[in-house]
């Protein structure tokens, strides 16, 4: 499951249009063996969701 499926999962009102690069969340790999990260989290409305939020999401959440 990527970073954004995990994120989508804690935050079901955020649409893909927030990752886009004139949106809100910025996502980030930096190609050194760490992965996916938010690099930018500019929303208006919903907090950055907790590593411990992130880590809790089932590999088993259909996305839609």
């Amino acid at each position: 499951m990527t970073l954004l499926e995990k994120i989508l999962a804690v935050r079901p009102n955020l649409t893909k249009d927030d990752f886009r690069p004139e949106g809100t969340i910025m996502l980030q790999n930096d190609s050194d063996g760490r992965g996916d990260y938010i690099k930018e989290w500019n929303h208006p409305t919903l907090a950055k969701p907790t590593v411990e939020e992130l880590k809790g999401v089932s590999v088993e959440w259909p996305l839609v």
